[in-house]
């Protein structure tokens, strides 16, 4: 395959990345491990390019969204702050996870996120835990409230630092339902907010994987042909957030998706 072919490939992800808030990386990943130049990447080296690639989603998306206003800037660096020591523990778990146990471990994490797009509807509103109050008014003067749990966030945001290493991914799937649940936020938001905080962890998660010395060439070729076209179809997914229809856009995604996972299962049988 040609390297141009990643740039429409990384405009797709981008756009999904900033629509629904999960990041491009559940498909960066299986993509490089099964479809692209068959061989060039393990686990470890696919999951660094995706951190590179989730980099670039992270901070298109994130520029367009502070633009609209949409972005809660210290409730982000409170939860990036929380992922840092997990992006350690992510990178450091490759180090004894064989390919058969990645393959199956990410499959599981890909049915789970099908599940969540099939079956999940979040709706904002009171939030299930009590916290600091938090208003924010977006670029189209809508006043957003919601009240914020440092030490849940912090706790939670641990954990998405080690799936955000481990699998190359955003972290978005725990992210945004944690805010909406948790927090009381509106989805824009909590998409918005969980994408600024990806720029410190993927940020993090990808500096220890060029020390582990797991960006390859042919990871730094998909981060700039792939990062080319996430940086502008996250533009395009932000500006069109709110006229997309959700329900139909879920259920074929959740459909690709679980058609992914059964193939990294096959991969680890």
């Amino acid at each position: 395959m040609t390297d141009l072919l990643l740039v429409p490939i990384g405009l797709a992800v981008g756009m999904i990345g900033a629509l629904i808030g999960v990041g491009g990386g559940f498909f960066v990943v299986p993509f490089l491990l099964q479809l692209w130049r068959p061989g060039a990447f393990t686990p470890p080296t696919a999951t660094a390019a995706s951190l590179g690639v989730v980099l670039v989603s992270a901070l298109s998306g994130s520029a367009a969204n502070a633009r609209r206003k949409r972005i809660d800037v210290r409730l982000g660096v409170l939860l990036a702050a929380g992922t840092l020591p997990g992006a350690w523990a992510g990178r450091r778990l490759h180090d004894v996870l064989s390919e058969r146990a990645f393959a199956w471990a990410f499959a599981g994490l890909l049915l789970t996120v099908a599940l969540y797009l099939a079956f999940v509807r979040l709706k904002p509103g009171k939030g299930l835990l009590r916290g600091a109050p938090r208003e924010l008014t977006d670029s189209d003067g809508q006043t957003h409230r919601y009240e914020v749990n440092a030490t849940a966030g912090v706790l939670v945001a641990l954990l998405v630092g080690v799936v955000s290493s481990l699998f190359g991914v955003g972290g978005g799937l725990i992210l945004v339902p944690f805010m909406v649940l948790a927090y009381g936020a509106p989805t824009v938001v909590g998409a918005a907010t969980a994408q600024f905080a990806f720029i410190f962890t993927s940020l993090v998660g990808l500096a220890i994987a060029l020390a582990d010395r797991h960006v390859t060439g042919e990871g730094g070729k998909v981060i700039g042909y792939m990062g080319a076209g996430v940086a502008l179809g996250a533009q395009l997914g932000v500006s069109i957030a709110k006229r997309v229809r959700e329900g139909l856009l879920r259920g074929v995604l959740a459909a690709v998706i679980a058609t992914v996972a059964l193939l990294m299962l096959l991969k680890g049988r």
